[in-house]
């Protein structure tokens, strides 16, 4: 395991999260960013993790769901507002 990936194992994901928001606010200065920075995160946290589970189980939407604690139904309209498309998960697995 690299140094970084040790870092960010021991940090974990709060960890990771922490510094990426005081790094992005440092960045910012006195300038704010715009409006909507928790759905942006909320977006960039969950697209991966449905992509990634969903490549993990191939495909299986119903265990996806069930490993994410969310109704199916919930996952597929998550899916569709993060414009998950199953062809491009199936390729991984095919």
């Amino acid at each position: 395991m690299s140094t970084f990936n040790k870092q960010l194992y021991t940090l974990g994901i709060q960890g990771v999260m922490e510094q990426y928001l005081s790094h992005f606010f440092e960045l910012h200065g006195d300038i704010l960013p715009a409006e909507g920075l928790y759905h942006c995160l909320l977006k960039e946290i969950e697209k991966p993790l449905i992509e990634i589970t969903l490549k993990r189980l191939k495909g299986n939407k119903v265990k996806t769901a069930q490993l994410l604690g969310i109704n199916r139904n919930t996952l597929h309209r998550k899916m569709q507002e993060l414009d998950i498309h199953m062809d491009e998960i199936s390729r991984d697995f095919s």
